[in-house]
């Protein structure tokens, strides 16, 4: 056999050794990294058995398709049934404990056991009021930023000079603040009506109603309940207004344009953020995917021009 023969076959030996050991390598890497995916325990506590917490969860299973998530209803507020899921939680080396809704994010993040361990939160309109400001704390809030609903609005109803903000000045000053200065940049003029306890609402639209354009209703807990959102909104309505809300209900009661969540969704936002914790230690408060609903028949009764 000639020399040249040999080494050209040589050659080939080693190539095809070298292919192999690259095929068993990832073999052995695909295998390992299942491994660790299955061996990942995720302790998801709930904060109620409604459909909005339980769509959220249903987005959490659906996005992390893994069956290693162990699930705990709080029932009630009573202490012994916090007592109840905290010990559960603290019966297993879990690797990320996720809490759905406020009742949750509190047990979760006062439980002295688990500082330190690696925590997600979702479906909480204020983190930092539930889980406190100096907390470390990521996930999917309820918080859409002022600034982005300001420029929502500004888009959609290029005719509203002026929105009237209705708020608990207890609750949601900070948030009035930040609507003023993002109302500046987009030329709306965020006017407050501003009040301290429900009593007081019916007197400050009858003194406002007349100078702005429209509503804008907030999660507040002084002024949302379905009465006094029933009740805005035909006050309004009286007043050739419009009402600007962020679910729903308030398209079906008559408002004219609503930010609206599809819990589902948050659930797979929250898959995501689990998903990066794990694969690169990645961990932030990022704001929840939402809809804008615009109620054509309403806009049209009150003459409201509106730009999609």
């Amino acid at each position: 056999m000639s020399t040249n023969l040999k080494c050209i076959l040589k050659n080939r030996e080693a190539s095809f050794r070298d292919v192999s050991f690259l095929l068993m390598l990832c073999v052995l890497i695909m295998q390992a990294g299942t491994a660790f995916s299955e061996e990942r325990s995720v302790a998801v506590v709930v904060s109620k058995r409604i459909k909005p917490y339980m769509q959220v969860l249903k987005g959490v299973e659906q996005g992390l398709e893994q069956d290693n998530l162990e699930v705990f209803f709080l029932s009630s507020s009573k202490k012994r049934d916090r007592a109840r899921v905290s010990g559960r939680l603290l019966e297993k080396p879990y690797d990320l404990f996720l809490a759905i809704g406020p009742e949750a994010g509190e047990l979760v993040w006062s439980v002295d056991e688990l500082s330190g361990r690696g925590k997600i939160f979702s479906a909480i309109l204020n983190p930092d009021g539930v889980l406190g400001e100096d907390t470390f704390g990521c996930g999917i809030s309820l918080q859409i930023p002022v600034e982005v609903q300001i420029e929502a609005l500004a888009n959609a109803f290029p005719d509203v000079d002026s929105l009237g903000l209705l708020f608990d000045r207890k609750q949601n000053q900070r948030f009035f603040v930040n609507a003023l200065a993002a109302g500046e940049a987009y030329g709306l003029n965020i006017i407050p009506l501003a009040v301290d306890s429900k009593k007081q609402i019916p007197e400050i639209l009858k003194v406002n109603l007349d100078s702005v354009d429209c509503i804008w209703m907030v999660p507040d807990e002084t002024v949302i309940s379905e009465k006094i959102v029933q009740y805005v909104i035909k006050q309004a309505l009286y007043r050739k207004k419009g009402v600007v809300g962020y679910n729903s209900f308030f398209i079906r009661s008559g408002a004219v344009f609503a930010f609206e969540f599809d819990y589902t969704e948050i659930g797979l936002q929250t898959a995501d953020r689990i998903k990066a914790y794990f694969d690169r230690g990645e961990c932030w408060n990022v704001p929840p995917l939402f809809h804008r609903t615009v109620n054509t028949k309403m806009t049209r009764t009150l003459g409201l021009r509106v730009e999609e």
